[in-house]
């Protein structure tokens, strides 16, 4: 039986994994005063290693050690989940059950893998991992970088799995939110995943969110939440969000690792480069975005 779990219905910041030695080594103090910020701006949680964490650029020691050093600096100030797709199966499960192990509220889960996979395939992955842990689990659709697109009807039987009681919807597609929330009959959270279309996915019934766009203007993000998804007024709603949509406009065209590495450069509190082969963004591209970041009220470096 499905049951929906609140614990999803909620904003939770898609860090970037701090770096230095050009990205190739992790920066624990950066890594935490990334965290500590989004503590001081009142969001409710943080997801680590989803794609803005650089998953799948980090190897699984690599990703437990972050995420242990997560789990002990937040020490349920806030909820931490933590993306731990990989190419297989078993190393998905080592790393949700390390999360576990370590304190994680929750994991997020997107099948990664070198081959096209059948949908048999997916679903064999998902119903290994949910018995596998206790914590809730959030199904991460993102075909943009999986190559794996999980359709409404497939996800509604993914989420019948124990412990898969959320949704992240990246497709872009709109429609999907209504199909989700009809086929699985409202019981299971839908977090709003293409973040340039946050509001009209608010607007059809999403209820959390995992956004990039905390990592610079947390605070209006917030009052954005508030407005759209608990008190459900959307005039108030639309206001903000006209301040909010040219960076979320940003970061879905230029990708939210590069715009979050590059981003929070530009604001004064840097956590380096991306590993390789990603980059920051181009000098034409910055500019553009220390114009949008600037013009929504972002502190200045």
């Amino acid at each position: 039986m499905l049951k929906k779990n609140e614990f999803w219905s909620r904003v939770f910041t898609f860090v970037p994994t701090a770096t230095k030695a050009d990205g190739e080594e992790i920066d624990e103090a950066a890594f935490r005063k990334a965290i500590d910020y989004q503590i001081e701006n009142g969001v409710d949680g943080v997801c680590i290693f989803g794609s803005t964490g650089g998953n799948g650029s980090f190897t699984d020691d690599e990703m437990k050690k972050a995420t242990t050093i997560a789990a002990k600096h937040i020490d349920g100030r806030i909820s931490l989940v933590a993306g731990t797709g990989a190419r297989t199966t078993s190393a998905c499960i080592s790393l949700s059950k390390h999360a576990e192990d370590v304190g994680c509220d929750g994991v997020m889960v997107l099948p990664v893998s070198y081959w096209p996979l059948t949908t048999d395939e997916v679903f064999d992955h998902y119903e290994r991992v949910s018995k596998s842990i206790n914590i809730p689990i959030c199904v991460y659709n993102n075909p943009w970088t999986t190559g794996v697109d999980m359709k409404p009807d497939f996800l509604a039987k993914i989420v019948q799995l124990p412990n898969c009681n959320c949704i992240k919807e990246s497709t872009g597609d709109l429609t999907r939110i209504t199909a989700i929330r009809l086929l699985t009959k409202d019981q299971v959270t839908l977090i709003a995943g293409w973040e340039s279309t946050s509001l009209q996915a608010f607007m059809a019934g999403a209820t959390g969110w995992a956004p990039v766009c905390t990592n610079f203007v947390p605070r209006d993000a917030m009052k954005f939440f508030d407005a759209a998804v608990d008190k459900r007024d959307a005039s108030v709603a639309q206001n903000i969000w006209d301040k909010l949509f040219p960076i979320c406009d940003i970061i879905c065209a230029k990708s939210h690792i590069r715009v979050a590495h590059t981003g929070l450069d530009i604001v004064g509190r840097p956590v380096g480069p991306p590993r390789r082969p990603l980059r920051m963004l181009n000098a034409e591209d910055r500019g553009k975005l220390k114009d949008v970041l600037m013009a929504a009220g972002a502190p200045a470096a």
